[in-house]
């Protein structure tokens, strides 16, 4: 670069001898200072073809314009430098840098085709120690965050060309639910168990997420034979066995994942797979409600039994709905899926 610095004082001279000539140069801000440096840097940018010489130089006149302010014009520049240059090894970089402009300004449509087109048309490039294919990905990731069949093809290209980058059990997790979203079962499912398989990590707003998909999955393997078509059903053969003090069938209608806990529990606390014996509590003593409780709904139901033998003798039978659409024959079914202890807080 000693030798463009050393044409500098002649190229000002000759661009700005004539304050005529001055009103036909391209790319005018209006401030002379920067005008008559970009003027100069534009007239070393012209006479070299070398990828990297111009690169150098270009990044000198983008950093004037982005010091300036000056979006609009820089963006006429590298519009104007794409299409004399299409074949500018450093093509990629300046679509990025028009991707980021069009963002900060709020143009997110826009700004996506600039990321989609450096990624589809250009190879990878390494820009200050980053991947603007890396970087495009993620930016493409956030502006699509409402568009799940978008989104698994940018998490399977973040895992096949960056998975020593990026945190796989986050994207095996969002691939699962995206996947889940478009209906494709299979692929989710095996999203899951990738999830459970890599390093261990965290999802926002999920604290028991490993205990949650673990209880998912095995739904998925285990034979359901304990769900049943209706509601009321369900409820009066478990009714029935514990007016005949039948501790086996009681069992026999648990959900296979059952939970027994307090009120103020997480459904998917490790803690609330009490391993107690039913059978043991089931004394004569122990009572039902003629009805469900009052805010019992659609998709999940409440019954009020007490006179357990244990130290918390009132005990809340819940069932739940199951939403299970990868098999339509199981789909809305219902299930007696845990206890919650004590009165209701």
């Amino acid at each position: 670069m000693k030798h463009a610095r050393n044409l500098l004082p002649l190229l000002f001279f000759i661009l700005f001898s004539c304050s005529s000539q001055k009103s036909i140069l391209p790319y005018q801000t209006g401030n002379e200072e920067a005008d008559r440096e970009v003027q100069a840097l534009l007239a070393l940018l012209d006479v070299n073809q070398d990828d990297t010489y111009r690169y150098g130089i270009m990044e000198q006149i983008i950093s004037r314009f982005r010091q300036d302010e000056e979006s609009e014009v820089l963006k006429h520049f590298l519009n104007d430098q794409l299409y004399r240059f299409p074949d500018d090894s450093y093509s990629g970089y300046y679509l990025l840098l028009l991707g980021t402009i069009y963002e900060e300004e709020g143009a997110i449509d826009i700004a996506a085709i600039y990321y989609n087109r450096l990624l589809k048309n250009y190879e990878d490039l390494i820009i200050r120690g980053q991947s603007i294919h890396y970087y495009s990905l993620n930016k493409l990731l956030k502006f699509h965050s409402d568009k799940p069949l978008k989104k698994i093809g940018y998490y399977n290209e973040l895992l096949s060309r960056f998975s020593g980058d990026i945190d796989r059990g986050q994207v095996y997790y969002n691939l699962a639910k995206s996947y889940e979203s478009e209906g494709l079962w299979d692929e989710s499912i095996d999203n899951y168990k990738k999830f459970l398989e890599a390093p261990t990590t965290s999802i926002a707003g999920m604290p028991n997420v490993y205990n949650e998909v673990n209880h998912y999955l095995n739904f998925h393997y285990s034979a359901k034979e304990w769900t049943r078509d209706s509601l009321e059903s369900l409820v009066d053969s478990i009714k029935y066995a514990i007016h005949t003090r039948n501790g086996s069938r009681l069992i026999r209608y648990r959900a296979e994942d059952f939970f027994m806990m307090s009120w103020g529990q997480d459904r998917y606390d490790p803690f609330t797979e009490i391993p107690m014996e039913l059978a043991y509590f089931l004394k004569s003593s122990v009572w039902y409600n003629r009805e469900l409780e009052a805010d019992s709904n659609e998709n999940e139901a409440l019954l009020r039994t007490g006179g357990w033998s244990y130290r918390i003798k009132i005990w809340y039978l819940y069932f739940n709905r199951i939403n299970y659409p990868i098999d339509p024959e199981i789909n809305k079914r219902w299930e007696w899926a845990g206890i919650y202890f004590g009165d209701k807080l």
